[in-house]
Formats: C-alpha cells, sequence, structure tokens
C-alpha cells in the first residue's frame, strides 16, 4: 500500500523513500495518510495489524501502537489522544514495567537498609536535647565533596532520609525509610516533595538551623538529592559521627564533638581571628 502511493504522487523513489522513512508528526501523518489506510510510522497499511508484515514491534508506530514487551504482541490502534512511544492500548505494559522496576529497586534497598540500619543508625544513636551546641549551615553541595554521601543519596535515598529522621526524633527509621521511598519512588512524588519540604524544615527547627518553608520547597522540587545529602551531614556533624563507604561509622564523644561545635562557630562566624582558632 506504501509503495502504490508513492508511486501515485509521482516522486522519484530515491526522494519519496527518504520523505516517507522518517517519523512524520501526528498532525502531517494524517494529512499524508490516504483514504483507507492507517499510518504506521514510516508506511501505511489498510489497519494496524497488517503494519509489522512479520517484523514485529519496530514496524507498528505511528497511529499504531505494539501491545505487548515481546514479539509475540500484537499491533493495535492507538488510544485517542495518547502519545507515539507508550504502549497504552490496554493500560497494561506501563504498568507492569513500572511495578517491576519498583519491587526489584525496593527489595535491593531493604536489603541495604537493613545492613545500614545494623552498621550505622545504631552506631551513631540520636540527637541528645541537652547539652547541645548547633555546628554550622553547610552548603547544598557539600554532598559532592563527601563521594560516601554523595552515592547514599543518589542511590538510596530514603534510606539516608530514615537515617535522618531517626537521628532527630522526627520518626523512626523503618517508618522513614517506608514513607520515604513510597513518596520518591511512586507516583506520589508530587505530594512527597511537599511532605519533603515539612520534614526538612522540622530537622532545621530541631538541629538549630533557621530556614523558611518557601526555601525547604525549592530545595526538594529543585534538588531534593542535594538537600538530602547536604541534611545528611549537618545531622552526622551534629552527632559527631563520620560515615563512609561500606556503612562503617565512626563517632566522636560527645563532650569532644560538643567543644568542636563550639570552635567550629567561633572561627567561622565572624568573629575574627582568635587563641582557639589556632590562629
Amino acid at each position: 500500500a506504501g509503495s502504490s502511493y508513492i508511486a501515485d504522487l509521482g516522486l522519484p523513489t530515491l526522494v519519496a523513500a527518504r520523505h516517507f522513512t522518517r517519523q512524520p508528526s501526528r498532525a502531517m501523518a494524517s494529512m499524508m495518510t490516504p483514504p483507507g489506510n492507517v499510518n504506521c510510522g514510516g508506511h501505511f497499511a489498510a489497519n494496524c495489524a497488517a503494519c509489522p508484515a512479520g517484523n514485529g514491534a519496530s514496524w507498528c508506530n505511528g497511529d499504531c501502537v505494539w501491545v505487548s514487551p515481546f514479539d509475540t504482541g500484537s499491533c493495535e490502534m492507538r488510544a485517542l489522544g495518547s502519545m507515539p512511544g507508550l504502549d497504552v492500548a490496554d493500560g497494561s505494559t506501563d504498568f507492569i514495567y513500572w511495578a517491576s522496576l519498583t519491587a526489584v529497586s525496593a527489595i535491593v534497598m531493604l536489603l541495604f537498609a537493613c545492613v545500614y540500619k545494623k552498621r550505622v543508625v545504631n552506631e551513631i544513636g540520636e540527637l541528645p536535647r541537652s547539652m547541645h551546641f548547633m555546628s554550622n549551615e553547610l552548603s547544598l553541595f557539600i554532598c559532592l565533596k563527601k563521594p560516601q554521601t554523595c552515592l547514599h543519596t543518589v542511590f538510596c535515598m530514603p534510606v539516608v532520609l530514615g537515617k535522618n529522621y531517626n537521628a532527630v526524633g522526627v520518626m523512626g527509621f523503618w517508618p522513614g525509610c517506608i514513607f520515604s521511598f513510597l513518596l520518591t519512588y511512586t507516583p506520589l512524588w508530587p505530594l512527597g516533595v511537599l511532605i519533603r519540604a515539612i520534614l526538612a524544615k522540622k530537622v532545621q527547627d530541631i538541629i538549630g538551623h533557621k530556614t523558611t518553608m518557601l526555601k525547604a520547597c525549592v530545595n526538594s522540587l529543585c534538588c531534593m538529592p542535594c538537600d538530602v545529602g547536604r541534611e545528611s551531614e549537618e545531622v552526622d556533624d551534629e552527632l559527631g559521627a563520620e560515615i563512609s563507604c561500606c556503612c562503617k561509622a565512626t563517632v566522636t564523644p560527645r563532650f569532644v564533638n560538643e567543644v568542636n561545635d563550639v570552635k567550629h562557630r567561633l572561627c567561622d562566624d565572624g568573629f575574627g581571628k582568635t587563641r582557639i582558632c589556632g590562629q
């Protein structure tokens, strides 16, 4: 059907082949499609079932969609209003892809979380509410200087959030992990951005850093991994903890860490050169 239509146009074969092998826009395709045919995404056929012509899913495009992730599927008419490249003829394929990837991610993250809790969370403990001097606020991109924090945040962000929330007493480690995973790796992420901003502000309030709800929302929306990494480093500083790769945690004694916090604030907050800074 496609070759006869090209011949009817009276175009040179080479020119016509070059023109019709490119994927046209939906509007242009509807204008060029011969009456009684469908656009298969580079050629035409009497109906979608005839588009593959034995070539499988790669020949089923344009007005049609391949309903199956394997070559045993069928070429069906695309649902009205759907976009090319999305298998939405029955709505099941995309869901299967998403559910499979989410399930694998959940299993891998659960295994890592079990190890992380035993070797890190249980070791660093929680932030005391008495005898506490807050440390300095860190840059939003501080995690770029901390490879271990960057890796943990990018690949296992719910686990890091669970650690942060547990350390400051916002919620337990496991509720924090599960809650963060559901809001980050599911279609609930827009709601997750708002809830994450609320919890981030609460964490900052507890460790003594001033922030606004607007700033927390912007950080969560535009750069959540960086924000979580920065928060993790700040919480670790408050606890006197140093977390390295392979889930190793080293904790400075509480009294020593509080003295260090006072020293850092005196050195970094515009007091000038002082004896306590070693200058």
